[in-house]
């Protein structure tokens, strides 16, 4: 038989949700990462790419990412 949550079971649930949410804000996650590396042109993702010393540009979900391929990508971030 199911029965409705108590109040001190949903206060529960929600201060379990704010710490999810407040711990999510504090560590990035890999997507995270990638949607501040993604760009909207492949000039602009090619430009990044000068900074990060590497060439080219791939494209990524209807965007674009600097570096010849993701592999490329994260060794250039890994030594800059």
């Amino acid at each position: 038989m199911h029965r409705p949550p108590t109040a001190a079971t949903a206060a529960g649930l929600r201060l379990l949700l704010v710490a999810v949410l407040a711990l999510g804000s504090w560590l990035p996650s890999r997507a995270n990462a990638h949607m501040q590396g993604m760009y909207k042109t492949k000039a602009a993702a090619e430009k990044r790419a000068q900074e990060l010393k590497c060439a080219g540009a791939f494209p990524m979900g209807g965007l674009w990412m600097p570096c010849a391929n993701e592999r490329a990508l994260h060794k250039a971030i890994q030594t800059n």
